[in-house]
């Protein structure tokens, strides 16, 4: 097994911390916001709650909320369902049977209800917000947005669809312990603070990424948790670097990527871009 301690970088883990069940808790996933709040539902199941605008009481009209039952997509891909568009208050509810979702909130300057998002349209804050929908209640997600005011991380044809050849391996913290929900990325160089070349699928629950790779090749990784903005302090990140070789056909196995809280300075004129 290769194992790459990795240095240094991370982002503010914003963190709604209430109730989790042992399969999706704030604790062991960093990066993620879990709700969970609850209202009768009337006889209806689901989630329910209002697009707002940063922090504050603002609703966003005509913003789309996603669910997606797994990361299989990353969260970026088309979703398990969808709302309606927000009300005039930012309100949507969508019905869903029990389980475990994540929720992400859109708003498109286009209008449309999908498509890849540009500079001037909305994104959730919280990228990794999830929530347990119990039958007969409605779950309360309140989801704050932030205005993408340059593209978004990764590029839209990095998550590319599955292949051959690939760079499969863990994201761990420097205890070991792996890292849910997170992206490990790929590059052609030693240039590692710009858009990836390729990202994986998110990491599982035992922390296992898959980069999958058009052709064979010397590959610079890297590993975070957000899609946009430069790291914060505190947000788990790590990087190779070394060269990882995969052959055309071959899918190299056990690279281990080290995460530890990025301990630089954060600049706030380079807001969710690449730094």
């Amino acid at each position: 097994m290769r194992v790459f301690c990795l240095g240094t970088l991370s982002v503010v883990l914003l963190l709604l911390l209430a109730a989790c069940t042992p399969a999706v808790c704030p604790t062991s996933i960093p990066g993620t916001v879990h709700v969970a709040s609850y209202v009768d539902g009337k006889g209806e199941t689901g989630i329910t709650g209002r697009v707002i605008m940063g922090e504050g009481s603002a609703g966003l009209a005509d913003a789309y909320v996603n669910i997606y039952a797994d990361t299989v997509s990353n969260l970026l891909g088309p979703s398990h369902t969808m709302s309606s568009p927000t009300d005039a208050n930012g309100h949507y509810q969508v019905n869903l049977p029990p389980g475990t979702y994540f929720v992400v909130a859109r708003k498109r300057g286009s209008g449309n209800p999908t498509g890849p998002l540009s500079p001037g349209d909305y994104y959730s804050e919280h990228q990794r917000v999830v929530t347990d929908v119990v039958a007969g209640k409605l779950a309360v997600v309140d989801l704050p947005v932030v205005l993408i005011s340059n593209p978004m991380f990764f590029k839209r044809d990095v998550a590319s669809l599955e292949t051959d050849t690939a760079i499969r391996g863990r994201i761990v913290d420097k205890e070991g312990k792996p890292i849910f929900g997170a992206f490990g990325m790929a590059y052609n160089d030693t240039d590692l603070k710009r858009l990836p070349d390729y990202v994986s699928t998110l990491s599982d629950n035992d922390g296992r990424f898959t980069i999958y790779l058009p052709k064979g090749g010397s590959y610079y990784l890297s590993a975070r948790i957000h899609v946009y903005d430069m790291p914060r302090p505190g947000e788990p990140y790590g990087r190779i670097e070394e060269a990882v070789t995969v052959e055309k056909g071959q899918r190299s196995e056990e690279i281990t990527i080290v995460v530890e809280p990025f301990s630089g300075e954060y600049q706030s004129g380079k807001s969710r871009r690449p730094y």
